[in-house]
């Protein structure tokens, strides 16, 4: 019996270390009496360190960008975000960050201008910058987020 509790164990650590650093697009629907939602989301663990990007997409809020840093990074509060998506010109966009002693979630502003760009991306740097200053950065590799590209676009379409 402690043999195979210890076997266990080492299968659930070895599954736990296996993790993928990504997610690319997952599409669900959930259907009520008067429409069917659908909803998408994919994210991407840091290449360094604890952070998590995250894409959602769905056809009653559209799209959305959180970074959730799970590290002190800035204090909460309005913010500023610099991201290079693959070798694009890199854009500053507005945020808010929540949380107490660590930065637990970073929501972004106007996603509508980086959504085309975001819907194809392999990398994406980000520099935070917080109401103090400087406050640092992550890099993200996705996957094949392409794969889904019309089907973002169907879901979540740009509006002009």
């Amino acid at each position: 019996m402690v043999r195979l509790s210890a076997l266990g164990m080492i299968l659930l650590c070895g599954a736990a270390q296996a993790a993928p650093a990504h997610q690319d697009w997952v599409v669900t629907h959930q259907p009520d009496r008067f429409v069917d939602r659908v909803m998408m989301e994919a994210w991407a663990d840091a290449d360094k360190g604890p952070a998590r990007m995250t894409l959602y997409c769905d056809t009653e809020s559209g799209f959305r960008v959180m970074f959730l840093p799970h590290r002190a990074l800035m204090p909460e509060g309005p913010s500023l975000m610099t991201l290079t998506i693959d070798d694009a010109k890199p854009v500053t966009l507005k945020g808010d960050a929540f949380g107490d002693d660590l930065t637990d979630v970073v929501t972004v502003h106007d996603t509508a201008r980086i959504q085309a760009a975001l819907s194809g991306a392999r990398h994406v740097t980000i520099q935070f910058q917080g109401s103090a200053g400087a406050a640092g950065g992550d890099g993200f590799t996705f996957g094949d987020l392409a794969a889904q590209r019309a089907m973002l676009m169907k879901v979540c379409p740009l509006s002009k």
